[in-house]
Order: C-alpha cells, then sequence, then structure tokens
C-alpha cells in the first residue's frame, strides 16, 4: 500500500531532511514547488517563503529521472554489500549467492522496497544485520548527494532568496538615510510637501539640497526657509514662453489631449485674448466631428469673436483650410479628444500631424488627474510630437504639488494653465514663480 505525505519547510534543505526523517531514505520525490508566504503587516518585514515535497512509499516511479536514481541506489547497494562481504573472511563460500542476489536486484523494476524481500529468501549468517545496518548508514548520504547534484531547485531557490535580501537590505538603508535627512527644524516643511501630493523622492531631494543651501539662521526660520525652498521649486519647474504671433509669418498651433480636458473652451479663451486684447488676425480650424455640441459651441465662439472658422475631417481638407487662411498670423486647431487606450484614434491623429504642416502641439491636461494617469497620458501622445503642455482646471483641483511632480517626470514645459470656466479670463501664462507658490499653498488662484 503506498504511502503519500506532504512536508513544508523554509528551505528546500529543510524540507529534504524532513522527508527522511519521516519516511527514510526509500521515499520516492513526487513533487517540489516554492509556496508564498503570509504577507506581514509590516512594511518592512520580508515575506518568507516556504517549500513543499510531496513524497510517497511504496511508488512506482515510470520517469526517467526517477529510474536513473534508483539505478544509482542499486548500484551502490551491490558495491556496499559486495565490500562488505568482502570484510569477513568465512564469506567466500557465499559469493556466488551475493553475486546472484546483486544480478537479480539490478533486474528488478524501480521498487526499492523489493530488494529487502529478495534478500529474506537467502540464508544469511549473524553477521549481516550488522552489514545492512552499515549499508542503510551509507546509502541514504549517497541519495543525499545525488539529489544535490541534480535537482536545481534548491540552488535556484537560494539565489532567488539571496537577490531578495540584497535588494531588501538596500531599501531599509535608503528609508533609513532618507529619515535621518531630514532635519528637526525642516521636518514641518517635508510634511508640507508630502500633504501637496509631491512626489516623496522629490521632496526628499528638496529638503537635501535645503539643508545643504540654507545657512544654520535659515534653518531656524520658517520663513526664510521656505523663501528659499520656494526659490528651490522654481529652478525645477519648466515653463515655455506664450504663443506669440508674429505680423505676416503665419503660425499653426494645434491643441490635443484625452477627452473631458477642456480644449475647446481653452482655444476659446486663447482666441478671445489674442482677437480682442491683442488684435491679432487669426483663424480656427476644428477636427472635432465626434461631437456636434463643441463644433456648434466653438462656432459661436468665433461668431462672437468674429473669427473665420473651418470644419474638416481628413487632411486633404485639413490642408485646403490652411491654404485658405495663408494671410493670417496665427491659426488655432481643435482636435477631437482621444482616449489614451484607443489605438486607431492615436493613430488617426499621427496621421493628420504627418501630412499636415504643424508648427506647434501643446498636450493639454486637467488637474483633476492623478499624477500616473497624467505621465501615461503624455506617453501615449507622443506619437504626435508634442512641444508643451497646457495644464487645465487647477481650480478643481485640491492641491498643487502635483505641478512639480509633472513636470520633473514629464520632460515638456508648461505654457499655460487654465483656473476656471470663464472665458476668455481663466487663463494665464504659466509662470514658474507663481507655480511654486501655489505648489507650496502661498498664493491664490484667483
Amino acid at each position: 500500500m503506498s504511502d503519500v505525505r506532504t512536508f513544508k519547510a523554509a528551505s528546500m534543505q529543510e524540507a529534504l531532511t524532513l522527508v527522511r526523517e519521516e519516511m527514510g531514505s526509500e521515499a520516492v520525490i513526487l513533487q517540489t514547488r516554492q509556496i508564498p508566504g503570509r504577507k506581514s503587516l509590516l512594511p518592512w518585514s520580508r515575506t518568507q517563503e516556504a517549500y513543499e515535497i510531496t513524497a510517497g512509499l511504496g511508488i512506482e516511479t515510470q520517469t526517467p529521472a526517477a529510474l536513473q536514481k534508483t539505478n544509482r541506489a542499486s548500484s551502490a547497494s551491490s558495491v556496499l554489500r559486495h565490500r562488505a562481504s568482502n570484510l569477513q573472511p568465512d564469506n567466500r563460500h557465499r559469493q556466488p549467492a551475493s553475486q546472484s542476489m546483486a544480478g537479480q536486484q539490478e533486474r528488478t523494476p524501480v521498487r526499492r522496497e523489493t530488494v529487502p524481500r529478495r534478500e529474506s529468501t537467502y540464508s544469511q549468517p549473524p553477521e549481516q544485520p550488522r552489514f545492512r545496518q552499515r549499508f542503510e548508514e551509507a546509502a541514504p548520504r549517497e541519495v543525499k548527494t545525488t539529489q544535490k547534484q541534480f535537482d536545481p531547485t534548491e540552488e535556484f531557490a537560494e539565489k532567488l532568496n539571496a537577490i531578495q535580501e540584497m535588494l531588501e537590505s538596500l531599501d531599509r538603508r535608503t528609508r533609513s538615510h532618507r529619515s535621518t535627512e531630514v532635519p528637526s527644524e525642516l521636518f514641518h516643511i517635508y510634511t508640507d510637501l508630502i500633504d501637496a501630493e509631491v512626489d516623496e523622492s522629490i521632496a526628499h531631494d528638496l529638503i537635501a539640497r535645503l539643508k545643504e543651501h540654507a545657512s544654520p539662521e535659515q534653518l531656524k526660520d520658517s520663513a526664510a526657509s521656505k523663501s528659499l525652498l520656494a526659490a528651490l521649486i522654481e529652478s525645477q519647474l519648466d515653463c515655455s514662453p506664450p504663443i506669440r504671433p508674429v505680423p505676416g509669418q503665419r503660425k499653426v498651433v494645434a491643441l490635443v489631449g484625452p477627452t473631458g480636458v477642456g480644449k475647446t473652451t481653452t482655444i476659446a479663451k486663447l482666441a478671445a485674448n489674442f482677437r480682442l486684447r491683442d488684435n491679432i488676425k487669426m483663424g480656427l480650424v476644428t477636427v472635432d466631428t465626434y461631437r456636434i455640441a463643441a463644433v456648434e459651441q466653438l462656432r459661436t465662439y468665433a461668431e462672437i469673436i468674429d473669427l473665420p472658422m473651418k470644419v474638416v475631417s481628413t487632411p486633404k481638407e485639413m490642408q485646403q483650410a490652411l491654404d485658405e487662411m495663408v494671410g493670417l498670423d496665427l491659426v488655432l486647431i481643435d482636435t477631437a479628444g482621444r482616449s489614451p487606450s484607443d489605438d486607431l484614434k492615436i493613430q488617426e491623429l499621427e496621421s493628420l500631424f504627418r501630412e499636415v504642416p504643424i508648427d506647434e502641439v501643446s498636450l493639454v491636461m486637467s488637474m483633476t488627474s492623478s499624477v500616473k494617469t497624467l505621465e501615461a497620458i503624455a506617453q501615449r501622445f507622443q506619437v504626435a510630437r508634442p512641444t508643451s503642455l497646457i495644464l487645465t482646471k487647477l481650480d478643481e483641483a485640491p492641491v498643487m504639488g502635483s505641478l512639480l511632480t509633472l513636470s520633473q517626470n514629464v520632460k515638456l514645459p508648461v505654457r499655460y494653465l487654465t483656473t476656471g470656466q470663464d472665458v476668455p479670463d481663466d487663463i494665464e501664462p504659466a509662470n514658474a514663480a507663481r507655480m511654486a507658490r501655489l505648489i507650496l499653498g502661498e498664493d491664490q488662484l484667483r
């Protein structure tokens, strides 16, 4: 009757030792696997992995690997029995029976428990149990060596554990180092940055630079420390100048971005300011034929401001519209909102900009989205080759720290900020000093 058991241990070697102790050297390994341990609630505690071995007795294995291991053990048994019998001078007359038994043992099926049954048919001298004991003491060492040599699971697991321990040790040292970098007099500034949703690594770098550049007197003065911090943040913000039309030189600027970020309203704000305030000769082109309401909205603004407007749906129509506006100083193009996951619409946008000459492309994104979402959007719209960012809906964002994180992680300068729905008032050119004050909560949007 077969006896199958499962053993679990912290390492493969410990599991194998349990198998040998509980089931003996005749146990057959049926399965080995690594199982994940229970996660600890403490962030610095390492998740313990476990190893599971299923072994059995009285199991006939038909795999080549098991057959090879059993044949090795049988060969070792024959050699050891032969050597043991030679230790006694009076064993010479039993030599043929021993050799016959070894020959029969090599031809038996792969069942190690059948060996003792064959030996029981022979008459054995009183000394035989002593030799059997010596064989049983030696045989497990041979099997153990063979398993360790031909089973790479243990070695692979040990390497993985070593790598994991190295990474966790590095993480602990990094955390410990970072925690000691924040002096007590700057800790409230650090917490303010985290509360503003500035990325943790960026906040640590700012505190380290502030500690490096500030004098002991400035570190003790909260107002002086914040003033210096604002200057450091300002130096890390990348802003581009606003659109500057040149009379007699037509400039074509397109706005792209996902749905619902306010592209049409932003174009209306820009057009109203350029036409009514700066008296720029300009026109509008919309490719947003997917939303009739957006086309009608832009058409209404164009009529109020007295601007020419074209609605196109193909690159050829776009080119014809631009040819008709050749005498203008500025042309703003409103594109349909594209979902970052919609490959077809993204490819349409890429094809449009490849066939039509566009001078500048501004990627419009809403600050109500998370930083990770904004980074993914910026990555997806790289096919449109944007040259700047327009960040909208700052009035709906709870905090402004993502302005700094986004500027650091998305390598595009910020051109405009929108702070509400009012046309044409709620838009302003991006300014690094004002953005730094907004991040630190020292300035209001309006």
